[in-house]
């Protein structure tokens, strides 16, 4: 068996049928400790054979919606985060964390070979092949479609390992399907085994540390995700994978009899794969125990970070604060000053995301208390003694998210399909004047909501702004070159001295009032109250100034709940038929202004008709683009008014902005088709559930 370096002078052909073949190892190992005990090795490809699953990976990216991995699964794929994946579980009445025991390792050459064969057979019933092509000595992957099995394993050797101390064999490698019955969900789920190709016995695995293990790891287990997401929600229960972590949650209590079904249900959708739990890691949170996913709490409305992380960061803060940057760092056993602030740069940035409120007041003390000074490019702001350890940080990531694939950006647009969504994004691509409409519209995909984007240093250069923590870079396409990262106005901070922004770009849909601000705040906490009972759910999202939140009929069935009407007594629960989502950056008047206008939204029928026949159903299907432009017109008018008559009484002296005109066309008119007599009665009963909380039984009297 020959090592890495006994290959260099093979031929891009001799080197692919030796990796193909096994008769070389084309691997670095790397061994890791484990902190619970034992080492982890990670399986490192030489950069020649690294390069071509990069290749391979590119063109997994590009396959139909149909073939990628199931939206259950959370990691390794680009535009999701940790963050994401514990949103899915907030107001967590109870949590269940399984575990996947040796998860790579278990996803073996014939799965990898399924896999792929599916994937690529699925649109048209024909198979991908790969080819090589020579270009100055170097060796690139080009798909071609073909009817050959050869090709789609070959795939799966170059991008799985055979260590040659493994004992594992294939020695029949099978044909044909197997079906295996589950009996927890009543679903047949059908194992594909390819042919028999290559005479040798040894099989694969995907390796930990390929570029191409995380997403095929994905598509391995998108069938089981699929089988697993059936389960779930036949319990009642959400369901997230992250990697080998399966998270479920609900907003009730789940009796030990649902999760014994749920492990037992899990361990049959695993046992075709060859999986096992790893039963020491199973974990069931309820109230009075730590109800958190990825490390992050999901027990309230928004997710948080625990009060344990939190504290690793006050730790350094206020140990610097008391004793000084390089005693601290002495007590702790940093290396250097620039180690320390590299670790508490990293807890800062993982808290921006979660909690960014907090975390940029634990910057500003660390900014104020470290004494590292860190290259500036400004001459000026260099005079003035200011670094900028946040820029510097984000800028190092730019060559990793430049390899990240843009078609992700592009596969994105997919959810602007109806028109409403499709109406805004024209609305936004048309205001967005300092880009080309295809870079507003990649912009708009990102983060919804953007309002003005500038290079981080146009930022500094023009504007005296820095990045803040955790500022989310958006990619967009260059003039004259690949790509380039800009930032919204909103992760960003000001310089001491910088001249403020005009309120168009940092507040664009800014209410102005002189409501007392906890006034505010009660009003929304007994209109919040209030909702269960009408089937709504109220969630906020992070999103950019300019979005403020949309309202749309539940995907997911499930339960909204209330606290009882007494101290101490049961919850009321009620099935969910409508989501509200509002951007939790807006102030707060402007949140509940937002709230309001989705609430109009509801209560004039626009997405249909209510529970018990609350308010009736007015939604109509466009069948033309005209008819969908009336339509809109006629919806956004009526919300926007029974906001506008909602914030009128509370301040008379209210100034919303000319959101109404703009839906009036170039008549200024009125549509005729909007219900005046509708948004009043609405209106009032949107400023009725914001003074008390509503008994259930008179919301739903309070018919048209």
């Amino acid at each position: 068996m020959t090592t890495a370096d006994d290959f260099a002078d093979l031929s891009p052909a001799q080197f692919l049928k030796a990796v193909v073949s096994g008769s070389i190892y084309p691997y670095i190992e790397h061994r890791i400790p484990k902190r619970s005990g034992g080492t982890r090795v990670l399986h490192a490809p030489v950069p020649r054979l690294s390069g071509l699953q990069q290749e391979i990976l590119a063109r997994l990216e590009t396959l139909p919606a149909e073939s990628q991995p199931h939206p259950a699964a959370f990691a390794y794929r680009g535009g999701r985060s940790v963050v994401d994946c514990a949103a899915v579980h907030v107001r967590a009445h109870t949590v269940i964390r399984l575990d996947i025991a040796d998860f790579f390792g278990s996803i073996r050459e014939r799965h990898v070979h399924a896999a792929l064969k599916d994937a690529w057979t699925a649109p048209t019933k024909r198979e991908y092949r790969i080819d090589l092509v020579r270009d100055d000595g170097r060796l690139e992957v080009g798909l071609r479609r073909t009817g050959r099995t050869l090709d789609t394993y070959t795939m799966a050797r170059l991008v799985t390992v055979s260590p040659p101390a493994a004992r594992e064999t294939w020695t029949n490698r099978g044909t044909g399907r197997r079906d295996v019955y589950l009996a927890a969900t009543g679903q047949s789920f059908r194992v594909r085994r390819p042919s028999l190709v290559h005479q040798h016995t040894r099989e694969g695995f995907l390796p930990q540390g390929a570029p191409t293990s995380g997403y095929l790891s994905n598509i391995v287990m998108r069938e089981v995700d699929a089988v697993v997401t059936h389960l779930a929600e036949s319990l009642g229960l959400r369901y997230t994978r992250y990697s080998d972590d399966l998270y479920f949650s609900s907003r009730r209590r789940v009796h030990h009899v649902g999760v014994d079904r749920l492990v037992a249900g899990v361990k049959e959708a695993l046992e075709p794969l060859g999986m096992m739990l790893n039963t020491k890691k199973t974990y069931v949170a309820r109230p009075g125990a730590r109800r958190s996913v990825l490390g992050i709490l999901v027990d309230g409305p928004v997710p948080r970070l625990t009060r344990e992380y939190k504290r690793r960061i006050t730790k350094h803060v206020r140990g610097a604060a008391s004793f000084g940057v390089e005693q601290h760092r002495r007590h702790q056993n940093f290396e250097d000053p620039a180690a320390l602030d590299a670790h508490v740069t990293g807890l800062l940035s993982f808290a921006h995301m979660v909690e960014p409120g907090w975390a940029e007041g634990q910057l500003t003390d660390w900014k104020r208390l470290r004494g590292i000074p860190l290259r500036t490019v400004d001459p000026v702001i260099g005079q003035l003694g200011l670094d900028m350890p946040w820029e510097a940080e984000v800028e190092a990531t730019q060559e990793n998210l430049a390899k990240a694939s843009i078609d992700d950006l592009v596969r994105g647009a997919q959810r602007y399909r109806s028109s409403s969504d499709y109406l805004q994004m024209l609305e936004f691509v048309g205001r967005f004047k300092r880009y080309a409409p295809f870079n507003a519209m990649v912009v708009h995909i990102q983060k919804p909501g953007a309002r003005y984007v500038l290079s981080s240093s146009e930022w500094k250069s023009k504007y005296w702004r820095v990045l803040k923590p955790g500022a989310q870079p958006l990619l967009i396409f260059q003039p004259r070159g690949p790509y380039m990262l800009v930032y919204d106005v909103g992760d960003t901070e000001a310089l001491p001295g910088a001249l403020p922004l005009p309120q168009a770009i940092t507040a664009p849909v800014s209410v102005s009032s002189r409501v007392d601000e906890k006034d505010v705040a009660e009003i929304w906490h007994h209109t919040e109250t209030n909702l269960a009972p009408l089937g709504i759910r109220l969630t906020l999202v992070n999103h950019g100034a300019a979005s403020c939140g949309r309202a749309y009929r539940s995907r997911q069935r499930g339960l909204v709940e209330r606290p009882g009407s007494r101290p101490g007594g049961r919850p009321e629960a009620y099935p969910v038929l409508f989501e509200i989502e509002v951007n939790q950056n807006l102030p707060l008047l402007d949140r509940y202004a937002t709230l309001a206008h989705e609430l109009g939204h509801l209560f004039c029928g626009h997405l249909g008709a209510g529970p018990g026949g609350i308010w009736s159903d007015r939604y109509v299907k466009p069948s033309s683009d005209r008819e969908a432009v009336e339509i809109h017109a006629r919806n956004e008018v009526e919300a926007e008014s029974i906001a506008y008559m909602v914030l009128k009484r509370l301040d008379p002296g209210v100034r919303m902005g000319d959101y109404i005109a703009g839906h009036l066309g170039p008549t200024q008119e009125v549509p005729e088709t909007v219900a005046l007599n509708l948004t009043v009665r609405s209106a009032g009963l949107i400023m009725e559930m914001g003074q008390r909380r509503i008994s259930a039984s008179r919301l739903r009297r309070r018919k048209e």
